[in-house]
């Protein structure tokens, strides 16, 4: 990963880091802080299901078009 000098008044970097905070991300907040940061080496893997979600069954839903031309589900 290649690290790149961001130059910010430290006004808005501060509103920034109170934003990233908010929004729960400590990871791009210790980015943000720390030109060392190496990103975590273990990654969690997201199990997907070939039943839930699929898409084949949304090929069973019916479309009504109104006199505008408008699609809407029935």
């Amino acid at each position: 990963m290649t690290h790149t000098k961001i130059d910010v008044d430290d006004d808005y970097l501060e509103e920034i880091l109170s934003i990233l905070a908010m929004h729960g991300r400590p990871d791009l907040i210790s980015v943000l802080r720390d030109t060392e940061y190496k990103p975590p080496k273990r990654v969690k893997k997201e199990i997907l299901s070939d039943d839930e979600g699929s898409a084949t069954s949304e090929s069973d839903y019916e479309v009504e078009i109104d006199e505008d031309g408008f699609h809407s589900l029935k």
